[in-house]
């Protein structure tokens, strides 16, 4: 059970000295071990901000990533990522879109940069009682979404078009990880994953629809493999999902209400579920009403990391309820996503990134 009553997402604005390093080990100026030396002293200074500002859960900020899900996604054989240039918001962004290209598996017997991410995270949160170190992965369902919604390769290498051949491997692929992080020491782990939303926006759906995919099809993947992704995972590790409609670079991607999903999500095992609720765009709570009395918390994320306006604090006591009357006693407050997704970060500052974790803490009062 997921025993919270605020928590953050996850990633946080990158600061200077890590844009500075990071620039300069893709011109080749330094070499990794001396941006992982930056990394790991800015992750220091966040995670003694994080404790500093009243957080009682920390994150690593994912200061060591592009993005949010790839970096992740990377670390399994039998997936790759190809780079291209992509218009969005009157910008042309240069962005990578991930695909198969082998068996899926993962490795528990080689290092992993993530998990040596977690062993630094947990060793700075364990310099302060009470603190819990909290690693977010992205899930299962974005590899099927990448190279099935994204690139449409319905002939990969190993698999052919056999979608649950592959279901079955990424799915083994997750418990293995799990069980890693968790022989380091992880009892909280936090899966995103985005590709929910991706089918409750209409104009994706006719892109998928173009593409010759059934909503419903689509819709039992991400049931099969997120759930499978779960099996016999250890008791005592506690393990959360988010989900949100996008964020790139401080913009949604996607719209819409969670009505035709939730009731898919709610079966997944999850232990909580955070979910985007910080404008009209998420429509009522109502979809997530099986939540009641199962046990599992209810993450409601009613604070924008998009907007530099602080939400009133009596607006969000009364979603709060109102959300509560809804799912029940096992509920929490949340941003509705992080505050960089991608390294380039959302259109606010670190002055008012903070000032949005102090209003999540100051909302403890009526939690």
């Amino acid at each position: 059970m997921l025993n919270i009553k605020y928590d953050i997402v996850g990633s946080f604005l990158r600061p200077e000295p890590i844009k500075k390093a990071r620039a300069e080990y893709a011109q080749g100026k330094i070499t990794l071990e001396e941006l992982r030396k930056v990394e790991d002293a800015a992750i220091a200074d966040l995670v003694s901000k994080e404790v500093a500002h009243g957080l009682k859960i920390v994150t690593d900020g994912e200061f060591r990533r592009r993005w949010w899900h790839l970096d992740w996604l990377k670390e399994f054989d039998g997936f790759t990522t190809e780079h291209l240039d992509k218009e969005r918001n009157g910008v042309v962004n240069h962005i990578e879109l991930g695909y198969v290209c082998g068996k899926i598996r993962y490795d528990a017997s080689r290092p992993h940069a993530e998990v040596q991410a977690y062993d630094f995270l947990r060793s700075e949160a364990a310099k302060y009682p009470g603190v819990i170190a909290k690693k977010c992965i992205s899930g299962p369902n974005m590899i099927l979404v990448d190279n099935y919604l994204q690139l449409n390769r319905r002939n990969v290498p190993y698999y052919g078009e056999n979608v649950d051949l592959l279901i079955e491997d990424i799915a083994k692929a997750y418990q293995d990880a799990i069980q890693d992080f968790y022989a380091h020491g992880c009892r909280y782990l936090q899966i995103d994953d985005t590709s929910w939303t991706y089918l409750i926006d209409e104009e994706f759906q006719k892109k998928i629809a173009g593409f010759g995919y059934d909503k419903a099809e689509v819709l039992e993947w991400f049931r099969k493999v997120s759930t499978k992704a779960l099996e016999g995972h250890p008791k005592d590790m506690v393990i959360a999902s988010h989900f949100c409609k996008g964020n790139f670079k401080g913009h949604p991607l996607f719209a819409g209400f969670y009505d035709s999903v939730a009731p898919t999500i709610v079966q997944i095992p999850y232990d909580g579920f955070f979910v985007e609720y910080d404008d009209e765009r998420s429509g009522s709570f109502e979809p997530w009403a099986p939540l009641k009395d199962s046990g599992k918390t209810f993450v409601a994320g009613l604070i924008s990391t998009k907007k530099a306006e602080l939400e009133d604090h009596d607006y969000l006591k009364a979603r709060y309820e109102q959300a509560k009357a809804v799912v029940g006693d096992n509920i929490a407050l949340s941003p509705q996503c992080g505050f960089a997704s991608v390294e380039e970060g959302n259109c606010i500052d670190e002055d008012t990134q903070w000032k949005k974790i102090d209003l999540l803490v100051s909302c403890r009062v009526f939690l």
